[in-house]
């Protein structure tokens, strides 16, 4: 066990915290893990690896204070699937209780340009609770990652891709930084075990930047199958994914400066984080 740390996991039964708690266990650090229903598939795999389970609500402080007190740290992570009011005040009650606590180290998940002044509300909400988080004078580290891979595997995305369709509401010419969320666990690793280099910090990762094109490409090469690209039209952006996508597909598509030196920061600070290609074949061909 790293020196006997324990670090608790908000979102672990998710792609982020879930690769967060694996690399943490697998790193020597003992984990428990926030969740509302231990009995799910992706809770029981965590118990098999080492972790602990809380059953707890990130909307009720209460069911989860005791578990945190005496941890050396916290990995928070929320969602806006219930609004980005609901978002923020988890985030902010979540970095409220470690200041309470003297947490030693409060390590905060948000979003690539989260202070970019976007106008996406889900960014803006993450921006929030950064504010916060400083203004608590927390011992706190920021990461800040890019688009996730992992988007690629949502059910309809995926079938169309297997289908050699390409269907996206982004223009072919349109660039995002992306990587694996999996990676995410790598980087936090790093992170908790170098506490002296990271606290104070706000960091971006990034694995590559590639226009939508490039992204369909590469899908092609290595899935060996022609990849037809189709533009989604923004009425259907708008009926089917709701507003904030909406607005975060429309910022995308006015081609925002991304600072290609986040990438290169991101390789010297952790490197062997995957590229789309290996990601692919990991999760394309092997499945």
């Amino acid at each position: 066990m790293e020196n006997g740390k324990c670090i608790f996991v908000t979102g672990g039964t998710g792609n982020q915290g879930g690769s967060v708690a694996k690399a943490l266990v697998q790193g020597g650090f003992a984990v428990k893990v926030l969740t509302r229903n231990p009995y799910s598939q992706n809770a029981l795999d965590l118990v098999k690896i080492g972790a602990e389970l809380v059953q707890g609500d990130l909307n009720d402080v209460r069911s989860y204070k005791e578990h945190i007190k005496g941890v050396y740290g916290i990995f928070s992570v929320q969602t806006f699937t219930k609004g980005i009011e609901n978002e923020i005040e988890q985030g902010k009650a979540l970095a409220t209780l470690a200041k309470e606590l003297d947490i030693n180290h409060f390590l905060y998940s948000s979003v690539m340009c989260a202070d970019a002044s976007t106008g996406i509300p889900h960014f803006e909400s993450k921006h929030i609770i950064e504010n916060h988080v400083r203004q608590l004078d927390l011992r706190f580290t920021i990461i800040r990652p890019a688009s996730f891979y992992e988007n690629f595997l949502i059910p309809q995305v995926k079938k169309g891709i297997l289908k050699g369709k390409f269907v996206t509401p982004i223009d072919r010419d349109a660039s995002q930084q992306y990587m694996a969320a999996e990676d995410v666990g790598k980087a936090v690793l790093k992170i908790f075990q170098n506490p002296k280099i990271y606290i104070g910090n706000t960091i971006t990762l990034a694995a590559e930047q590639l226009s939508i094109q490039e992204v369909a490409d590469r899908f092609s090469e290595v899935l060996g199958i022609k990849m037809e690209y189709k533009k989604l039209p923004f009425l259907i952006t708008r009926f089917i994914l709701g507003k904030d996508l909406y607005k975060m597909f429309q910022w995308v598509n006015g081609k925002p400066h991304f600072e290609r030196s986040k990438i290169e920061a991101t390789k010297r600070e952790f490197p062997g984080f995957l590229d789309l290609k290996s990601w692919i074949t990991m999760n394309f061909k092997s499945k």
